[in-house]
């Protein structure tokens, strides 16, 4: 029986649309995930005739996460937290990830090629009411603090032996976020992982700028602001995943978005020449 569309589906069709992805690529997940072709029909109507919405920018996250730990060095705002997600929670995700999988993608600048090597690994978005999905946000946006209105779905990937995602930043260079920008949505501010399990051998997060790699253990978090104070990319944020040598990895990323900033018109006050006529 074919699926129907519920309101988070429905986000991610629009967030998706707004960001100019191709309607193609679009409707064949969409019919991966069980919806038939009038259903896809009348959402992809439905979503380009919505007006779009407005909402203010968010405040400073407020951490709420008992057991998290700061990492030095200050350069960046990097956490961890030890058992976020329980091993069952860890599973049940594991198995709704492992049944979604779609080949990973990444941006391209514009006169650039894709480089196939660059991210190797599968991936999926955890959209519905499934139990297991429905926890994981709310325990997500908990923690954060943040406005479910400035979140990315959920995303699922998935690493078998070999597979990495080479060095990168989280945050948006400025062809990409024109590119993936929103009527809601502008720079991406904080980057919130979970690892849902150990793989045998290798895949551990290394921040390559701080001489730092975080092991996986399932169930921890990793979480970091990818901006700096003043509203820039933190290029200390660069990290990789690296290759898996034994086992498979399987993880969890959301990632938070600021509102788009709203370019103020430029005025140029020129000196003005003028002169009063007296009459006599």
């Amino acid at each position: 029986m074919a699926r129907t569309f519920d309101a988070e589906w429905l986000g991610w069709l629009k967030t998706n649309v707004q960001r100019g992805c191709a309607r193609r690529e679009l409707h064949d997940i969409l019919l991966k995930n069980g919806f038939d072709e009038a259903a896809i029909l009348a959402a992809f109507n439905e979503v380009v005739s919505a007006p779009s919405m407005t909402a203010p920018p968010p405040e400073r996250p407020a951490i709420k996460v008992p057991n998290a730990k700061r990492v030095s060095p200050s350069s960046i705002e990097l956490y961890t937290a030890e058992a976020f997600l329980s091993a069952r929670e860890c599973g049940a995700l594991v198995e709704l990830i492992r049944k979604s999988l779609r080949p990973s993608t990444i941006s391209v600048p514009p006169s650039g090629e894709p480089d196939t090597r660059f991210r190797t690994s599968r991936t999926c978005d955890l959209i519905g009411n499934q139990r297991a999905i429905v926890s994981l946000n709310e325990k997500v946006h908990a923690a954060m603090g943040i406005d479910r209105a400035f979140a990315e779905p959920s995303q699922g990937q998935w690493y078998d032996v070999g597979q990495e995602f080479k060095p990168h930043t989280d945050f948006f260079k400025d062809y990409e976020l024109e590119q993936f920008s929103t009527a809601i949505w502008g720079q991406r501010t904080w980057t919130f992982m979970i690892y849902l399990n150990e793989p045998e051998g290798g895949g551990g997060t290394r921040f390559t700028e701080l001489d730092l790699t975080i092991e996986p253990r399932a169930g921890t978090a990793v979480f970091w602001n990818n901006l700096t104070a003043a509203g820039g990319g933190n290029n200390f944020t660069m990290h990789q995943g690296l290759p898996v040598t034994a086992g498979k990895k399987v993880i969890i990323t959301k990632w938070f978005r600021r509102a788009p900033v709203v370019k103020r018109p430029s005025f140029t006050s020129l000196g003005a020449k003028w002169s009063q006529k007296v009459k006599v």
